[in-house]
């Protein structure tokens, strides 16, 4: 069945009304019909059986079923800050790490970083990077919809550092400690916090920076990763040691 993200507010009285987006990707591509299911869902956690009513290019519409829990999401809020790279790298760890299980995403501008300043990100490249994320959970069957936070430098993040249950920082530098060993003994923990940094590397009084707000630098293994690698293989290393894969 063909899932589709909606906002709560497309969902009144059990009537759904699908965006013009959705609408065409319907006509078009999907070429559906008038009596057709779908899956609705609201990115909260909830889903609903629909039976179309209307597919024009005016618009689709639909009749729901009551509302159930959602599945497909892991149990553990796992937040990805990612030190921004170029366009194409950051999208793809987006689509990625969307289908691995993250559960929101933090751009960071680190020192390394291509982009400078929180400012080269504009509304229109969030708005992008939100399109692809829905795409991307649509299609691997996530119950909610990953968040995307406006992009901060790394300082910024201490608070959230503190705040969760472990937070782990990938560092090439670190040799001994893995993700399984930072994580041993902390399979109750059900808030990570995973940082990832540019192409370039941390430069080392940023991982001092980090180890004073509580992160843990870790390795990803013997070999030196690109950082678009190294974000996809973490989020899988953190779900997998939390029985979350």
């Amino acid at each position: 069945m063909h899932r589709f993200f909606v906002n709560p507010q497309q969902i009144t009285h059990r009537v759904v009304r699908f965006d013009d987006d959705q609408a065409r990707q319907m006509r078009r591509v999907l070429r559906l019909r008038p009596g057709d299911l779908v899956l609705a869902l609201d990115g909260l956690g909830r889903q609903y059986e629909v039976t179309l009513d209307e597919v024009t290019h005016a618009g689709a519409i639909g009749h729901a079923t009551l509302p159930t829990e959602a599945t497909g999401e892991p149990s553990v809020r796992l937040t990805l800050c990612q030190s921004l790279l170029r366009r194409e790298k950051f999208e793809w760890v987006l689509q990625k790490g969307t289908e691995i299980g993250v559960t929101a995403f933090v751009p960071v501008i680190t020192r390394r970083s291509l982009v400078r300043d929180v400012e080269d990100v504009t509304s229109e490249k969030l708005s992008r990077w939100r399109r692809i994320i829905k795409e991307a959970a649509e299609q691997c069957g996530r119950g909610k919809l990953p968040s995307l936070a406006s992009p901060i430098e790394l300082a910024a993040a201490a608070p959230q550092a503190r705040a969760a249950g472990i937070a782990l920082i990938a560092w090439e530098g670190e040799s001994r400690r893995l993700v399984r060993n930072a994580l041993d003994g902390r399979e109750a923990v059900r808030d990570v916090i995973l940082f990832i940094g540019p192409e370039g590397g941390y430069e080392p009084d940023e991982i001092l920076a980090a180890e004073s707000w509580g992160a843990v630098p870790v390795s990803l293994g013997r070999r030196i990763l690109r950082t678009e690698t190294a974000a996809v293989v973490g989020a899988a290393l953190v779900l997998h040691e939390l029985g979350e894969l």
